[in-house]
């Protein structure tokens, strides 16, 4: 088994988020956070969820729909993976990574994962749901002077299907 890569968790992380590569990698934030879930859940379930994805993506060749249908067959469903997948989402948005249940520590053995924590301290400046909002995280980052005069900037890409 080979150790799992940045590469792959990136290439999982784009299909988790709807975030673009360089989005992700200018955060900073790749390497500390697969470090992260590898000292979470260790190497064989990471390298499984990888697997999974490699798998899904080959399975739905080119068909956005079967890519998520797959998806979610693959990993989000299953109940090793899918706990795992919900919490790298949640580690890229918000920057913490929040423990997994009893039930899933019980099963696969990985007390570290049960724990929730803050993997860095930019984890929260660089968190995802403020470019998904078009805001900065308060106390950080700060917009600049008469910022508050302008309604939030959010990109076309989140709006897809939203009322306007």
């Amino acid at each position: 088994m080979t150790a799992p890569s940045l590469d792959d968790f990136v290439a999982l992380s784009v299909d988790l988020t709807a975030f673009g590569e360089t989005d992700l990698l200018g955060t900073g934030l790749g390497s500390p956070y697969l470090a992260k879930l590898r000292g979470a859940c260790g190497d064989a379930v990471v390298t499984a969820l990888f697997a999974a994805h490699q798998a899904a993506r080959a399975e739905s060749a080119g068909d956005p729909d079967g890519f998520d249908r797959a998806l979610r067959y693959r990993i989000f469903s299953d109940d090793c993976l899918g706990p795992v997948a919900r919490n790298v989402i949640k580690l890229w948005y918000a920057g913490t990574w929040y423990g997994l249940p009893p039930e899933w520590t019980d099963s696969y053995g990985a007390q570290s994962a049960a724990q929730t924590s803050t993997v860095t301290a930019a984890s929260y400046q660089e968190g995802l749901l403020w470019r998904a909002i078009g805001a900065n995280p308060p106390g950080a980052k700060a917009p600049g002077f008469g910022s508050w005069a302008e309604p939030p900037r959010i990109d076309d890409r989140y709006l897809k299907g939203a009322r306007r």
